[in-house]
């Protein structure tokens, strides 16, 4: 899978190098990406001066699992209008079509001058939200959201929401312990969702900077199936058990088996929604001994039982 960043003139620096960076840093976790710049032009200047060169072209094929990634630029509407611009939209509208496409910004404004928008909902910069309105009726354009999927389309709201919409793709496509890793190794723990603040359970507690506490989380994360003894979590990172208790209480707020059924019923969460398999197979791939102490666990958690969560993701 190759990802594209289709870049023009004035393009917003973090627009582009946020989202490079989550897929950098995923690539150097092992998921197999390959990463092109292409332009219609082989250099240009970004909006503050820094000049790229050597560009690629924009490709004349591209294969159906390819992501489009479309950064946004400074004074949208005229950045739009240049030669190289249209020469780009008349690539899109030829060479992308059921293809994954990320918007950055008032990369959506360009998505929808080469008709990719179609009548799917987006979002943008809260600046552009009331002239694309205007420009694009039959697209419906939504505010105060920080990214929004709808079909092949994600798009985000500018600059640093960039960052977000990229980790929320690579989570929801490698998995939950893929993002975690590339949002600490970023230094963003408080990943936030399209819709509200609500944070996924493998980036909650994340936000120290203790080295020791992250390498038992990442221990924990990897393998959920397993029940860790206070004893084991502490031999992980070097400590007493009773310097384990300490730390996490500082650092987390929470217990050491506290944070272990957080994530156990996180993951439980993830199964009970994405599969029809049985509570008790649940109960199994999280570590449970029985299905009776799964059950107990996951209401003590969520203060409902693990059908009716499933009923209620059902409904949703």
């Amino acid at each position: 899978m190759t990802i594209y960043f289709v870049l023009l003139s004035d393009t917003l620096p973090l627009d582009f190098a946020g989202p490079l960076q989550v897929f950098l840093e995923a690539r150097r976790l092992g998921v197999p990406l390959e990463i092109r710049y292409v332009s219609a032009s082989q250099q240009f200047t970004l909006d503050g001066g820094l000049q790229l060169k050597n560009l690629d072209p924009l490709p004349e094929h591209l294969q159906s699992e390819d992501v489009i990634v479309l950064p946004g630029c400074n004074k949208a509407f005229a950045a739009y209008a240049t030669d190289d611009a249209i020469e780009t939209i008349f690539w899109l509208k030829q060479k992308v079509t059921r293809h994954t496409i990320l918007t950055i910004c008032s990369g959506a404004l360009l998505a929808a001058k080469a008709g990719l928008l179609g009548n799917k909902s987006y979002t943008t910069h809260y600046g552009l939200i009331d002239k694309m309105r205007a420009a694009f009726p039959e697209c419906q354009a939504l505010e105060n959201r920080i990214f929004v999927e709808d079909d092949n389309l994600i798009s985000s709201a500018g600059i640093s929401s960039g960052i977000d919409m990229t980790l929320y793709y690579i989570t929801t496509r490698y998995g939950e312990h893929v993002g975690a890793q590339v949002a600490r190794e970023m230094l963003v723990y408080f990943r936030r969702t399209g819709q509200d603040p609500q944070l996924s359970s493998w980036l909650q507690f994340r936000n120290h900077m203790h080295r020791g506490i992250h390498k038992i989380q990442d221990e924990i994360c990897n393998n959920v199936e397993k029940n860790y003894s206070l004893d084991q979590l502490a031999n992980i990172a070097c400590l007493s058990q009773r310097q384990l208790s300490r730390l996490f209480t500082v650092h987390l707020g929470i217990t050491p088996r506290a944070y272990l059924e957080h994530i156990k019923v996180g993951h439980a969460k993830q199964l009970l929604q994405c599969s029809n398999q049985s509570i008790e197979w649940v109960a199994q791939n999280c570590g449970y001994s029985s299905s009776r102490q799964f059950r107990r666990v996951f209401a003590k958690v969520t203060h409902i039982s693990p059908q009716q969560f499933r009923q209620q993701q059902h409904h949703l």
